[in-house]
């Protein structure tokens, strides 16, 4: 089915951005059955080396890392041609958590040797790291406290790390006697223990606990490792966000392609007003959600404070975690009893809707967010 509101948008995309979303088109066309998807579904560490590869190879690990790092320093809406097309494909690769969140957390910390020596890595995908900041459920929180670093060592323990078991280190958040420091532990540092839970989308969370574990390198000192790390997470929450667009567009797609060849009492069921109607009201929500990613992402290529972007990364989470919520919900039901079976790929568009929508902050974490910050 032609993908119409990508025609409708394709005039006002410089040359540059329509190669670059052709691209991540042809890439996601390689797996249009999710066979891949399903051959990596609960298995460590939910996405395969080829992959990443060829994400590499095509240079988007370094589309929001400076040109001095071996980046190529282009803007969020550029990003976002291909993060909403990965998720229209579903594609089980840690781009937003790695790419994005880490990437920008590194670019953002204050030690220059570092990312010279390491974004390099990161950007071949050479070098896979996580990042591990959250110490309790449902909080929006940048500030450590549970992860302590005293004498060189870390103790404590960290949740919910995505993607952990592809990744070659993490990048830690540990309260010292001078704030929150961000420091690299190596996945097989000594005394570092992870255990690994099944995600509803088929990868993986981790929970890492550290016992006296030797602090190593660090990435961001406690003068500005609070402020790179939550600006780091309202961008990838951006990221994210894109996703969940490319997610919710192709779900209504599949089903409106359904509908219309659905026979029943001699007609496509499609044509049956109540069923018309229900789609409508869809595509207004994935379209109401583009715009918003779009002013989003106009707003980050500016020269915005950080508390705007705070406020637009909430607006923008919330609003395409509730809309891709109910658009892939919704699908289910118009597919009828056979959209309810695991053999039916129109699940795992709402099991990905589900990670997508809970990842960095819920919609109602951070409609909070937004009145707290707005008020």
């Amino acid at each position: 089915m032609e993908d119409i509101s990508l025609q409708s948008r394709i005039d006002v995309l410089s040359e540059e951005q329509v190669m670059i979303q052709d691209s991540a088109v042809a890439f996601i066309a390689q797996d249009e059955e999710l066979k891949k998807v399903r051959e990596n579904r609960f298995s460590q560490p939910g996405y395969d080396a080829q992959t990443w590869a060829e994400m590499a190879e095509a240079g988007w690990l370094g589309f929001l890392v400076p040109e001095e790092y071996d980046g190529i320093g282009l803007a969020f809406s550029d990003l976002s041609l291909v993060l909403i097309q990965l998720g229209k494909g579903l594609v089980p690769a840690p781009f937003s958590a790695t790419a994005v969140l880490a990437a920008r957390t590194i670019v953002k910390g204050d030690n220059e040797t570092f990312k010279k020596a390491r974004l390099p890595a990161l950007i071949s995908g050479e070098w896979k790291p996580a990042i591990a900041w959250q110490e309790a459920r449902s909080t929006l929180d940048v500030k450590a406290e549970k992860v302590t670093c005293a004498d060189g060592k870390l103790n404590g323990q960290k949740l919910f790390v995505p993607d952990a078991g592809g990744a070659d280190a993490f990048i830690v958040s540990a309260a010292s006697a001078a704030g929150t420091i961000l420091y690299m532990v190596e996945k097989d540092a000594s005394g570092l223990s992870i255990e690994y839970a099944q995600r509803v989308d088929g990868g993986f969370y981790a929970t890492l606990t550290f016992d006296n574990v030797v602090a190593g390198e660090e990435v961001a000192s406690a003068a500005v490792a609070e402020q790179a790390l939550a600006l780091a997470l309202d961008e990838a929450r951006v990221a994210a966000s894109a996703e969940l667009l490319g997610v919710m567009t192709r779900a209504l797609e599949i089903t409106v392609d359904y509908l219309t060849q659905r026979v029943q009492f001699d007609k496509p069921i499609g044509s049956f007003q109540s069923l018309q109607h229900k789609a409508v009201d869809l595509f207004v929500l994935s379209e109401i959600s583009r715009s918003v990613l779009l002013q989003t992402t106009a707003l980050f290529d500016g020269d915005a404070s950080d508390k705007e972007r705070a406020v637009a990364a909430s607006q923008l989470k919330s609003r395409c975690g509730d809309a891709a919520l109910q658009i892939t919900k919704d699908a289910i039901q118009l597919h009828g009893g056979i959209g309810y079976t695991d053999e039916c790929n129109i699940g795992l568009y709402l099991k990905k809707a589900m990670y997508l929508s809970s990842l960095w902050g819920n919609p109602t974490a951070h409609r909070g967010r937004y009145a707290a910050l707005v008020l």
